[in-house]
């Protein structure tokens, strides 16, 4: 008695899943999956209270926007907090956590202000949406995508934390930097 039917063989995988990926892609979703990217900035610190610092380990390139590598620190274990919830997209609470950029053409992009990742953003529209998190005792980290690409010019990024003691605090960088990393990611797969 046998349970299980030998299956037929499988076609062998041409291994071009990356065609299929770039062809169905919304670039306000992520960076490519078939680019490696480019670490375009170091990190730094945004702003701080006596209890909690938030900074930026740093920013990484891609052909059609940037990865900005967030981490918030904890001076105390006893006070730190349960943030995935709190620096998601869906947090409500007006002192939660708030991330936000300005590229330099002036539009802006913030979290916290939307009910749900987008599924359609319109092409005048900026994207920072939170990519993945992962937190330990004194320690969030949160990885953002910035869509598009900020033109020439200085490309502001700040935080608020009103529950924290961090009132609006700005940061400026210079997009040039960015743009020029964001010139040498290509995709690996090429046809």
């Amino acid at each position: 008695m046998r349970l299980f039917e030998d299956e037929p063989a499988r076609a062998p995988r041409s291994g071009a899943d990356w065609e299929h990926h770039r062809a169905a892609r919304q670039p306000h979703g992520g960076p490519a999956q078939d680019e490696i990217g480019l670490l375009a900035m170091s990190g730094f610190v945004i702003a701080r209270s006596s209890d909690v610092a938030v900074g930026l380990r740093g920013i990484t390139a891609f052909s059609d926007g940037l990865l900005l590598h967030v981490v918030v620190l904890f001076a105390d274990e006893q006070k730190r907090e349960l943030l995935d919830w709190s620096l998601q997209e869906y947090s409500r609470s007006p002192g939660r956590f708030r991330l936000g950029v300005q590229l330099p053409d002036g539009t802006r992009a913030t979290t916290g202000t939307g009910d749900a990742p987008p599924l359609e953003t319109p092409a005048s529209r900026s994207v920072l949406t939170m990519m993945s998190n992962s937190a330990g005792p004194l320690r969030w980290q949160g990885d953002y995508w910035l869509w598009p690409l900020p033109e020439e010019g200085n490309l502001v990024l700040g935080c608020r934390w009103p529950d924290r003691a961090i009132d609006e605090t700005l940061v400026s960088v210079d997009a040039g930097p960015l743009r020029a990393a964001a010139a040498l990611s290509r995709p690996v797969w090429k046809s």
